[in-house]
């Protein structure tokens, strides 16, 4: 799963590092630290699985070179997200030791910074909590993403549901008529067509 990339020198895996937003808020000897650590930089091929749901490994991630798409195993077809340069994932697993929930794809070619518990516990106290710290405002964001995507899905809710209120009258006597769904569906296509003529 992935090509280690061996042979990445500190001072190369530390350039990587320093075009990534992520890492903007910590020092110059605490990505020094980062990039210090072995066997740390992950390349992926087009479609090749980052990340898999149900798996255990705990390490977080982040997206160093190019994109990653997330999907679910009951719905494989669907990108629930694209990942963009210097995404965190993983964190959730990370944090609470639990397995994985979604499937993580490369799109295209990817490079990832990859840090398992035992990397985590090389850095320095101060920097570990640093790092917990980036976590928690990652998840304070994506939990406020959500409470906003849930308002604007009950809102849309409410206006379909209103709709359909307002247009029940309408449904009933297409019923009352005696045309069968097909037929009336039939019609609107006619019209549709009709129009654009």
């Amino acid at each position: 799963m992935g090509n280690i990339i061996s042979n990445k020198t500190p001072q190369e895996t530390l350039r990587l590092l320093n075009n990534i937003p992520f890492f903007q808020s910590f020092n110059m000897t605490e990505k020094k630290e980062f990039a210090g650590l072995s066997n740390q930089v992950i390349e992926y091929s087009d479609q090749e699985a980052i990340v898999e749901e149900g798996q255990t490994d705990m390490a977080v991630f982040i997206l160093l070179k190019g994109e990653a798409i997330v999907t679910r195993n009951d719905l494989p077809k669907v990108t629930i997200n694209t990942l963009l340069l210097g995404s965190l994932f993983g964190e959730v697993s990370f944090l609470t030791q639990t397995p994985r929930t979604t499937n993580i794809f490369a799109k295209s070619q990817a490079k990832v910074f990859k840090m398992d518990p035992k990397m985590f516990d090389k850095l320095k106290p101060e920097t570990r909590e640093k790092l917990k710290d980036k976590f928690i405002t990652v998840l304070v964001d994506r939990v406020n993403e959500m409470n906003t995507a849930l308002v604007r899905l009950k809102v849309e809710m409410e206006a379909i549901s209103q709709a359909a209120c307002e247009y029940q009258a309408e449904f009933d006597k297409i019923l009352r008529s005696g045309k069968t769904m097909k037929e009336v569906f039939g019609g609107i296509n006619e019209t549709i067509e009709g129009l654009i003529r």
